[in-house]
């Protein structure tokens, strides 16, 4: 197991791998007839959208849990690789949209969050 450390910026990501360090510039677009991909609070939530087009292979919440930043809400497999998705936000979970199994886009909600006030 090789561990991987990432720390985002605005434009690029600082990835540090066995060791060595390595900076991935990212470029955001927008997907078509999709609102912004970013973070993004509507009527009180903050909305999870998936960053990479992939299959659910867990979701680690329920409609109810309560969440703390940090936390990881669900896992995605894309080119093979399992991606963790994390919270950004403390609050209860109010929305899960995917199933394990279910194909995700870019863009898409996969997870609601009330953040707590």
């Amino acid at each position: 197991m090789i561990e991987v450390l990432v720390a985002e910026e605005s434009q690029a990501f600082n990835v540090q791998i066995a060791g060595r360090s390595y900076e991935v510039e990212t470029v955001r677009r927008r997907a078509r007839g999709r609102a912004d991909e970013g973070d993004q609070f509507v009527n009180g939530r903050w909305l999870l959208r998936v960053p990479l087009t992939g299959v659910v292979v867990e979701t680690r919440v329920a409609v109810g849990d309560a969440v703390t930043q940090g936390d990881v809400l669900i896992v995605v497999e894309a080119m093979k690789m399992l991606n963790e998705l994390r919270s950004r936000v403390a609050g209860t979970v109010s929305a899960v949209h995917p199933e394990a199994g279910q194909r995700v886009e870019i863009g898409e909600v996969v997870i609601e969050i009330t953040e707590n006030t």
